[in-house]
């Protein structure tokens, strides 16, 4: 019974070390990633899909989303600044929020070259990219506001 105890004890240790790898891992690649600038939550959804939940990086000359879902340092998508069009703002209910998100969220459309898709953020996250987008020097605005 004590071999088996052992055993158990040590499949269990196992699991929270890696358990704590992981978390750590995580949050590693959090403040790596906010070093080289402004992260926001924000999910997206493009026609047809489900809410994806990840972070935006706020760059001079473009937005750079990251998944949660993963532990890369590179971007999923890259979203130019010259080209992203802010559509207008809708309050999501609380039954469309995405899953990683609580408390109030907003929609809006977004048109960036060919692509059109939703994304959600917190209010105050909407406003501060509706200012970085709006800031934009002479050149690399676009023409939707």
């Amino acid at each position: 019974m004590s071999d088996a105890l052992t055993a158990g004890e040590i499949v269990l240790a196992l699991a929270v070390i890696a358990l704590l790898v992981g978390l750590g891992a995580m949050v590693y690649r959090t403040r790596s990633l906010s070093r080289e600038g402004n992260l926001a939550v924000m999910a997206t959804r493009y026609p047809n899909g489900s809410w994806r939940t990840g972070m935006v990086r706020y760059r001079p000359d473009r937005l750079e989303w990251f998944t949660f879902r993963t532990l890369r340092f590179t971007p999923e998508r890259i979203w130019k600044r010259g080209e992203f069009v802010l559509g207008s703002r809708n309050t999501l209910g609380s039954s469309e929020l995405p899953r990683a998100m609580t408390g109030d969220a907003v929609s809006v459309e977004i048109e960036c070259g060919a692509e059109h898709f939703s994304i959600a953020m917190a209010p105050a996250d909407y406003t501060a990219l509706r200012s970085w987008s709006e800031s934009a020097p002479p050149g690399l605005r676009s023409q939707g506001y």
